[in-house]
């Protein structure tokens, strides 16, 4: 969560937004659609297979298109494939890189 954190920090330049969303985002006052989004990038990290269509028109009740939705899902799969790397090889961080 330390590189994610910072990838968020300098993006939306929020220092408390990223450590709450870093302690319990649950905890957090956000935005009906962002909280939505958070919770369902839980779902597919840690319970993949009970994602449903349920998952998708809920985000399209927040207001994400189509096109939102699979960004959504790109970002998230990404992130779970580079933790997986990192956890199944033991080279952290940047260290894919060289």
């Amino acid at each position: 969560m330390t590189a994610h954190g910072e990838a968020l920090r300098t993006e939306s330049n929020d220092d408390p937004l990223v450590e709450g969303i870093k302690q319990d985002y649950t905890q957090l006052d956000l935005p009906p659609s962002e909280r939505a989004m958070l919770d369902y990038a839980v779902k597919l990290t840690v319970a993949p297979s009970t994602a449903s269509e349920d998952d998708i028109k809920a985000l399209r009740s927040h207001g994400f298109d189509d096109r939102d939705i699979l960004d959504i899902v790109y970002v998230i799969c990404l992130y779970n494939f580079n933790d997986r790397m990192a956890d199944a090889t033991g080279i952290k961080g940047h260290d894919f890189l060289g």
